[in-house]
């Protein structure tokens, strides 16, 4: 993860600036176009679209560069909040739905804490890459915790164990 942090902010501040250089652009050949070029004139929209869209993707990737490690004597429920808080942006940006019950608080262990949270980072990340538009991803504490349930827009679960002092007793 700090390999990406470390390559994500030049990236998304380069890619920002060159998207900022097209929308001026686009801003200039908007207004000098003549009024009887309507068939240019009507792509100009859908162009600034597409750089706002890419913009608000380089933020959400901004966001998940920004993610900081767990502590290890971290809360569960904290944990898989903050990481669902992160990726929620970038599934703003695919137009999915991003739905969580809150997790009841459990101290999570220091060994594992940091590997848990990854894995939850790593497995919405997937399930909101392999979503529709329009679609809903769930994330859900499993029945007798020490686990969250991330079910994906196809119905697919996935289970991330929660390392509990319940179940890693000698942490």
């Amino acid at each position: 993860m700090r390999s990406l942090a470390r390559l994500a902010r030049p990236t998304a501040h380069e890619v920002r600036g060159a998207l900022s250089a097209i929308n001026i652009k686009l801003e200039l050949l908007g207004s000098a176009l003549a009024a009887d070029e309507a068939a240019v004139r009507q792509h100009l929209p859908g162009l600034k679209e597409q750089c706002r869209r890419i913009e608000r993707l380089t933020d959400a990737f901004l966001t998940l560069a920004a993610l900081p490690e767990a502590p290890a004597d971290a809360d569960a429920g904290t944990v898989v909040s903050v990481v669902v808080e992160a990726v929620r942006p970038l599934a703003a940006v695919s137009r999915v739905a991003l739905e969580s019950v809150p997790i009841a608080p459990q101290l999570c262990s220091g060994p594992g804490i940091e590997a848990c949270r990854q894995r939850l980072l790593d497995v919405l990340i997937e399930a909101v890459a392999n979503a529709t538009a329009g679609s809903v991803i769930h994330v859900d504490p499993v029945a007798g915790g020490g686990a969250v349930r991330v079910r994906d827009a196809a119905g697919a679960c996935t289970d991330v164990a929660l390392p509990t002092v319940e179940n890693h007793p000698d942490a």
